[in-house]
This record gives structure tokens, C-alpha cells and sequence, in this order.
């Protein structure tokens, strides 16, 4: 897949699903096995991948190497970059 080319920004879901299919094509299968429960920065106009502990650091140091990137936020090992969930509990 090449580096995307933009006349303007695309959307977010455009950001995501291009972020998804780089790190699917690219990333999925080496990363799997090396960085599970880490977080990925996939920046989808050059398709480079930044690795770090926790989105924050993730996001800082793409940033640093790419200040125009756009990039989609991502966990290893899992279907979203976050869980969350929501419970009730009823006392009769």
C-alpha cells in the first residue's frame, strides 16, 4: 500500500480506517507477538508505526518525528486503542 496522498485532511473515519489497514497489512503479525497490551501510533501519511507503554508517549513520539502526521491510535492485541464499560448494580 503507498504513502497516502492528501489534498486536504481526511476525515476521522477515513483516519481510522487507512490507520487499520496499514497496521493489518504491515505491522499485525510481527507486532502481535512482540508488544501485546502496548500502544501503536500508526501515521497514515507515511505509514510509519511508533511503539510506546502508555497512547500518550505514543502519540508525543510520533509527533516528534512526524509534527504533520495524522495518526491512528492503536493497542496491540486488542480491538480498540480503550475498553469501557458500564455496569449497574440493582439492590432490592
Amino acid at each position: 500500500m503507498p504513502p497516502m496522498e492528501m489534498s486536504g485532511t481526511p476525515s476521522p473515519r477515513d483516519i481510522a480506517e487507512r490507520g487499520e489497514a496499514i497496521y493489518k497489512n504491515k505491522y499485525q503479525s510481527d507486532f502481535e507477538g512482540k508488544f501485546h497490551d502496548k500502544f501503536v501510533a500508526v501515521n497514515i501519511r507515511n505509514e510509519e508505526a511508533t511503539i510506546a507503554d502508555t497512547s500518550e508517549e505514543a502519540i508525543r513520539a510520533a509527533l516528534e518525528k512526524d509534527p504533520d502526521g495524522l495518526f491512528h491510535l492503536m493497542r496491540v492485541g486488542h480491538a480498540a486503542a480503550f475498553e469501557a464499560g458500564w455496569y449497574m448494580s440493582c439492590a432490592s
